[in-house]
């Protein structure tokens, strides 16, 4: 399983999403009914929605000094994808993996030789149903160096699409301006 994962990854690279409605990539799970969809989420899956994104991207987003030294090797790499796993559903996470995003910040710490952590974040529901939720964030990537000073920051908004995953709400997609990280790491310095 890893040989496929580390295969898929070198072949397919990061790349941004292109998706203008993160929703439309959803389907149904095909181990419920076909429930009608016009129902509304209750307040209490709403909010447990809006404190995951919040505890996912601070996650995903944070490079401190456990994971810059070591999160550069294969076992560090995979490690740093297990820590995201539990929020994600089983085919979000391997196209987690295989995509690489769990080293795009490490990359990009690594790059510019700074440790990363998401301030700011701001969660909302967009939409919501009974078997999705649609939260909406924005938040600012800070960069700093060891002593906290800080360097610069780099502001990210996007959507998180929630779906039932046996009886769990866990993420479909994160569809976000990934673009800014990725011309970090992929471009070369002037």
């Amino acid at each position: 399983m890893s040989t496929v994962l580390l295969s898929s990854a070198m072949i397919m690279g990061c790349t941004e999403s292109k998706t203008t409605d993160p929703v439309q990539e959803t389907t149904q799970p095909t181990n419920q009914q076909n429930i009608p969809t016009s129902e509304k989420a209750t307040a209490q899956d709403e909010q447990k929605a809006l404190d995951m994104s919040l505890e996912y991207k601070t996650t995903e987003l944070t490079v401190d000094y456990a994971d810059y030294e070591d999160t550069l090797t294969v076992e560090g790499l995979l490690a740093k994808g297990e820590t995201i796993k539990p929020f994600l559903t089983e085919k979000n996470y391997e196209s987690y993996m295989a995509n690489r995003y769990a080293t795009l910040p490490l990359m990009v710490a690594d790059k510019e030789k700074a440790l990363l952590h998401p301030e700011n974040i701001l969660v909302e529901i967009k939409e919501s149903k009974n078997d999705w939720i649609l939260v909406e964030y924005r938040l600012n990537l800070v960069f700093t160096d060891r002593e906290g000073k800080q360097l610069k920051n780099i502001p990210l908004s996007g959507d998180i699409t929630f779906l039932q995953d046996q009886g769990e709400w866990r993420i479909q997609d994160d569809t976000y301006n990934i673009k800014d990280l990725q011309n970090i790491v992929y471009e070369a310095k002037e």
